[in-house]
């Protein structure tokens, strides 16, 4: 149950156009601001699933609201969260839809440190998202550990390295929509994979993981969640899991949100800058 914030504690919620010299165009965004910025922000990357866009997560996942509750708690850390469009790209760069991991690094990531009143070190730098953008979350965390210090997925589409695209259903390829190929190439997804960079993140640059997925999935996502829970906790990463009651819905992600913004301000103190 979303709690509901005292207008006086309400944040704001921005849309800007940012110009990526990578793409050739621009990134469409989401930025909400909380009301306290007297003090440098922590920065959370929030990232759709298919088939949405920059509004998904202050449309039907309540993040404003949420937001607004979660800042105004006794202890709480305030963070501003940024909820870039990014259509179907999966958030790796490919030929079908552009560059878009490196825009995301290279563009984005630098735009908001110099337009907000961020805290710009890896130690304060966050990234989630739900289904497809909690396949982005887990893989821009494990690739790029200097840039992320964790990351958050909510029913990730998350799957462990393939041989063949026979080892997906075909609505699963559909999905994938020519980001890794047309036709699928399985070196291209597993080189863009979460799995394998797991036992390369340097110890001096820890990485923790938040992995939630619904009982029911519709889907099947469960799958992955549970094999990247394993996994990670294999590589001997910190690793939350949580199994809920449900399927691939909105109902689980706007829920999810909250606990995954208070874990996000445990790991942002000054104790964790390692």
């Amino acid at each position: 149950m979303l709690l509901i914030a005292a207008p006086a504690l309400a944040g704001t919620v921005e849309e800007r156009s940012i110009p990526s010299p990578t793409l050739g165009t621009s990134i469409d965004i989401r930025v909400y601001v909380p009301n306290d910025t007297a003090t440098p922000l922590p920065v959370v990357y929030l990232l759709h699933g298919y088939g949405g866009g920059a509004h998904d997560w202050t449309g039907g996942g309540a993040a404003q609201t949420t937001a607004d509750a979660v800042f105004a708690e006794p202890g709480a850390v305030p963070m501003l969260l940024v909820m870039p469009g990014v259509g179907n790209s999966w958030y790796v760069n490919s030929e079908k839809y552009g560059a878009w991991e490196r825009a995301l690094l290279d563009d984005l990531i630098p735009a908001i440190d110099r337009l907000y009143p961020t805290r710009p070190e890896r130690a304060q730098r966050f990234v989630a998202g739900l289904s497809m953008g909690g396949y982005g979350a887990l893989r821009l965390a494990a690739h790029h550990p200097a840039t992320f210090r964790a990351a958050a997925a909510f029913s990730p589409a998350v799957f462990e390295d393939v041989t063949s695209a026979a080892d997906f259903p075909d609505f699963q390829l559909r999905f994938f929509a020519g980001a890794f190929g047309e036709p699928f190439d399985p070196a291209l997804f597993n080189r863009a994979n979460a799995f394998a960079p797991l036992r390369e993140i340097p110890k001096d640059l820890p990485v923790d993981f938040y992995v939630m997925t619904g009982d029911h999935d519709g889907l099947g996502l469960w799958d992955g969640a549970l094999r990247f829970f394993r996994a990670a906790r294999g590589a001997g990463h910190a690793v939350e899991l949580r199994v809920r009651d449900g399927d691939h819905e909105w109902r689980l992600w706007r829920e999810e949100l909250a606990p995954a913004l208070r874990w996000f301000g445990t790991l942002s103190g000054p104790l964790n800058e390692r």
